[in-house]
């Protein structure tokens, strides 16, 4: 009975999460949103019957892409099994969420970029590619405006400006790539804590997510990192420090967001509310820079009050 229950969790597993990815690739615009749920059941097949068995399933569904829809398809599926790989390999050691998320991330954002140069062997040859498509990427959305119906005068601005908008792209494209994996990688943790409620300690060591902040020597990571921008050195320490500073703040707008869910939580605001803002915060920029502003200076305003709640009744008083 338990060898059938295996099979069938086997084989179900593997039909979602390869369904899932050829959907999101298949399907416009819609599609995306079905990507970021690719290593879900291969986790939690993974979670139930082992991780070596969780592995099993993804290097066969990687093998399965590979032959039926080529290297290209393969090599989009193979990173998210990657990843899948990283956080069943991850899970149960008793690491904080934050060394979790960031290794994970970090593993997976390493993986692209060597397998990246493996392909086209240069770098150069790599910013001329992307470039290309960014470009190509930029005018699909100037199209697409222009029909929803967009003033010409401000089409012909971001035309004009389109050279330095893909310069700035490709200068903090490993940030940008970094910051969603981690929003992938914090997605599946968060239907993982769903469907296995009384499980989620094996996943990660932490408590309620409301009250999460980030470790406090990162500030050190973040000032150095800025203060390195302005210092008289070449463009590739200062796109590297760039690209550090921008990881970096991923992680305080992610103590601001907990901050902002926190007082959601116990001013119990209504759950529409609660949707807009998070939408705002999301699509607004002044909003996301203001989320992340709150998680960076909560180090030294503790808006929650957190520092009281670890203090024993003697030191309170």
């Amino acid at each position: 009975m338990r060898r059938l229950d295996f099979i069938k969790s086997f084989f179900l597993a593997l039909v979602s999460t390869m369904l899932l990815f050829v959907s999101g690739v298949a399907i416009p615009l819609v599609g995306v949103l079905l990507v970021p749920l690719v290593p879900q059941p291969a986790l939690a097949f993974g979670l139930r019957w082992g991780k070596a068995s969780g592995t099993g399933l993804l290097l066969l569904a990687t093998l399965l892409l590979f032959f039926l829809g080529g290297k290209e398809l393969a090599l989009g599926y193979f990173l998210l099994a990657l990843m899948t790989v990283l956080l069943l390999f991850f899970f149960g050691r008793g690491w904080s969420i934050e060394s979790v998320v960031a290794g994970t991330a970090g593993g997976v954002l390493a993986a692209v970029y060597a397998a990246l140069f493996y392909f086209f062997g240069s770098l150069s040859l790599l910013q001329q590619i992307l470039r290309a498509a960014l470009r190509e990427n930029l005018e699909i959305s100037l199209k697409v405006y222009e029909k929803i119906g967009f003033s010409g005068e401000s089409l012909e601005v971001l035309r004009g400006r389109a050279p330095q908008i893909i310069d700035v792209m490709l200068r903090i494209m490993p940030a940008l790539t970094f910051a969603i994996f981690v929003a992938v990688i914090l997605m599946n943790l968060f239907f993982l804590c769903r469907r296995f409620p009384d499980h989620h300690l094996a996943f990660v060591s932490t408590g309620d997510v409301r009250e999460w902040k980030s470790p406090e020597p990162l500030i050190w990571c973040f000032i150095l990192s800025g203060f390195s921008l302005f210092l008289p050195t070449g463009e590739v320490v200062k796109s590297l420090a760039l690209n550090f500073f921008l990881a970096v703040a991923v992680f305080y707008f992610l103590q601001g967001l907990a901050i902002v869910a926190y007082y959601f939580h116990h001013k119990k605001v209504p759950y529409f509310w609660r949707s807009l803002a998070y939408a705002l915060i999301v699509f607004e920029q002044l909003f996301t820079l203001f989320v992340a502003g709150l998680g960076l200076f909560d180090l030294w305003g503790d808006f929650r009050r957190l520092k009281k709640k670890d203090l024993n009744p003697s030191q309170v008083s």
